[in-house]
């Protein structure tokens, strides 16, 4: 009789991910559990739109519900919030995030970025005035972060990156954001900015 599946085994360890994502953290001088910084999501990348289906399966139900399925930059992206949180570290991760791969920009299968609050309820989701603050406070204190600012002019969930390698070699990335994942999941729900996958595009 095969094993049941877990978080870990679908994805690989969560926890070392964190691990990883919290130690570069601390070298670039940023202790986030210190300062009530929420981690609220993981992404893990697929290689293949197969792959893409069958760690959903295997996610939903048994370990999380799926908050939204939908076509963001040309394909298919779910948030599933987990039924427990993963608890470690000081963090509290309850959501993982899985984008159906995109043509021409292929990823390896693997944990890929982790994203951290660093604003308030009164910031919301809409705009990037506290994104735009947390990049100022980094330099002010002479933070390490290497900051990627392409996506900072979002409209919605604006957010900035710091790169970084894994002990495997994979490139991995700590995303800063407002407002966690399952906030803008429901803003979107109620702005109705949800693109639905088109009913044939698994086929």
């Amino acid at each position: 009789m095969s094993s049941p599946l877990t978080l870990n085994s679908i994805l690989g360890s969560v926890p070392a991910f964190i691990d990883a994502c919290h130690a570069e953290l601390t070298r670039c001088g940023f202790d986030a559990p210190s300062l009530g910084c929420e981690m609220d999501h993981v992404c893990y990348r697929t290689e293949t739109t197969a792959e893409y289906r069958a760690v959903l399966d295997a996610l939903v139900p048994a370990a999380g519900e799926v908050l939204v399925e939908s076509m963001i930059g040309g394909r298919p992206i779910a948030t599933v919030r987990l039924h427990r949180p993963v608890s470690h570290g000081g963090y509290s991760v309850s959501c993982v995030e899985v984008p159906c791969p995109k043509e021409g920009s292929p990823y390896r299968s693997g944990l890929e970025h982790a994203e951290i609050v660093v604003g308030s309820m009164d910031d919301g989701v809409e705009g990037n005035a506290r994104v735009r603050a947390f990049v100022e406070e980094c330099e002010r204190l002479g933070l390490g972060f290497k900051f990627k600012t392409g996506a900072m002019n979002k409209e919605v969930n604006a957010d900035v990156s710091h790169a970084f390698a894994l002990e495997d070699g994979r490139r991995a990335t700590i995303k800063f954001h407002a407002r966690p994942l399952y906030e803008v999941v429901e803003w979107e729900k109620e702005h109705d900015a949800v693109v639905a996958v088109p009913a044939d595009y698994f086929k």
